[in-house]
């Protein structure tokens, strides 16, 4: 019995192929090793791709980085978009939602955009190339909590807000327990926002109407 051939792929197929590994390597590359360690060498070696090959993708290393960043914030979107549409079904929304953020922070994945970043601080190319994405990624991720409705409690000023308070201290707190994990305080600092976001809500809801 002979074997059915399978289609070949497309050169446009081929490419994206390509470009996945390379970016998939980045990621891991990045997010272990750090940044500065992420040579074109190492990269390529995670790929399985010869240096050659990645350069017939991009120009240079900060093209790829940059292509990098831009497909992380896309796969961060994605699944931030996936937990928030079920967010209806679950009992109680806010403590999903702030352990699904809290999770997400603790990924290779946002640990190699956290090494991006760092390093566009004092890159000017770098940051000037990223700020637009992160700009859009950031937005998208605020428009689509608002269409939840899961801070609808709070009054509209603060909502953003409330969302890059509780990014910034889960990353943060995925930073220090690389080195220093203490799971118990991490489980007291969960329910110690909860309770504190719940008292904040109380306080500035509107007075009952007579």
């Amino acid at each position: 019995m002979s074997e059915v051939s399978r289609p070949r792929r497309t050169q446009q197929e081929r490419r994206a192929a390509t470009v996945t590994k390379l970016v998939d390597a980045t990621i891991a590359a990045i997010g272990e090793v750090g940044y500065q360690r992420s040579t074109v060498q190492e990269i390529c070696g995670r790929a399985g791709l010869s240096a050659g090959a990645m350069f017939r993708q991009f120009d240079t290393r900060l093209d790829l980085i940059v292509r990098t960043a831009e497909e992380g914030f896309r796969r961060q979107i994605d699944g931030y978009r996936s937990t928030m549409e079920h967010l209806g079904a679950q009992d109680n929304a806010l403590d999903t939602a702030l352990r699904f953020l809290r999770a997400a922070q603790s990924s290779n994945l946002s640990h190699a955009l956290r090494e991006i970043f760092l390093a566009a601080r004092s890159d000017t190319e770098l940051c000037a190339r990223i700020e637009p994405i992160a700009a859009a990624y950031y937005g998208e991720i605020v428009a689509t909590l608002d269409r939840t409705g899961l801070l609808d409690d709070f009054p509209p000023n603060v909502r953003e807000p409330i969302f890059f308070m509780m990014l910034h201290l889960f990353s943060g707190e995925a930073v220090v327990r690389g080195v220093y994990p203490r799971p118990d305080v991490d489980a007291a600092v969960l329910t110690l926002v909860e309770e504190m976001l719940a008292m904040y809500a109380a306080r500035v809801a509107p007075p009952p109407e007579d």
